[in-house]
């Protein structure tokens, strides 16, 4: 028999691509997790394409969802936030993390704050003040912004290794979370991409970078994968007490995934592209080819390699 694990997903779905809950749902999936799941947006395609047609769901909406399944007493073991498009959704969001964790204090809550990449923001500004909010309240265990998610959030740039370490500390202490992920990182000169991992106890901080190596493309639904594999790879390592590098190793062995996705998604694309030619935003011809496959990949989820050398911070 195997265990029985419960996810509830809050972020968008899209009809055609995978970012989301589309690009988290069949890999959690795969990996023995019951998914329910909550859209924020009900869109046609992501915005990569240029053009995009659906809906957004009211705060009132997601609220009057969630309350469905608290009626019929559905309980879960994690829960999962992404991409949320304003701040009264976001905090019915955040109120609804609360109200489960209140239920189920052992719930593991991992919240990617999607807000935005490169300096480019994807949502209203207006959700920067809600996300801080949410995470000074407690109950968030790990967040996994990008560099410039967590510089939205710290208000400050993080432009160098010790402007990283006082960011590490300021979501740990400030923001009251244990675990943080900084999923991609550029510091100077540097060309290659780097992620970072900072795990607090009553005893210690542990810290590591990783390197990982740049591809000239344009690929969506990446960040929203790779919070639902961590997702999946701390629950099970946590509960194991003699692990103490539990997050470094959830961290690899996620990277190592996405990286195998990744190759399998840009060979597929040079197929169809031609070697020469990289996706690029608002281009729907090639955004088509380069959506993860992440159906081709199915069978690589539960993959436990590391290929990535951790350096300590």
């Amino acid at each position: 028999m195997f265990e029985v694990k419960r996810v509830l997903s809050i972020q968008s779905h899209v009809i055609h691509g995978y970012v989301g809950n589309r690009a988290a749902t069949f890999p959690l999936q795969c990996l023995g997790w019951d998914v329910d799941v909550i859209n924020t947006v009900n869109f046609s395609n992501h915005t990569g394409y240029g053009s995009v047609r659906g809906t957004k769901s009211t705060h009132e909406e997601i609220n009057e969802v969630h309350r469905g399944l608290s009626d019929i007493g559905v309980v879960y073991d994690a829960f999962l936030t992404g991409y949320i498009h304003g701040a009264e959704a976001l905090e019915a969001v955040g109120e609804i993390g609360r109200r489960m964790k209140a239920e189920n204090p052992q719930m593991l809550w991992l919240l990617d704050p999607v807000m935005g990449d490169e300096g480019e923001l994807y949502v209203s500004s207006s959700v920067i003040p809600s996300y801080r909010k949410i995470l000074m309240q407690g109950g968030v265990d790990i967040i996994t912004p990008n560099q410039f998610e967590a510089e939205l959030l710290v208000d400050f740039a993080i432009d160098s290794y010790d402007a990283l370490q006082r960011a590490l500390e300021e979501l740990h202490t400030k923001f009251r979370v244990d675990h943080v992920v900084i999923s991609s990182l550029k510091i100077g000169d540097d060309k290659s991409i780097k992620a970072v991992t900072s795990h607090r106890t009553r005893q210690h901080t542990r810290q590591y970078i990783f390197d990982i190596p740049f591809i000239e493309s344009y690929f969506t639904g990446v960040g929203d994968l790779f919070s639902a594999l961590l997702l999946d790879r701390v629950y099970e390592y946590s509960r194991l007490a003699h692990r103490d590098s539990y997050l470094q190793q959830s961290v690899n062995e996620s990277l190592s995934v996405m990286a195998h996705v990744l190759k399998v998604t840009s060979d597929a694309a040079s197929r169809e592209l031609g070697s020469n030619v990289v996706s690029k935003m608002g281009s729907a011809d090639t955004m088509k080819s380069c959506e993860l496959r992440l159906i081709q990949c199915r069978d690589s989820y539960s993959s436990r390699e590391q290929l990535f050398t951790p350096r300590k911070l």
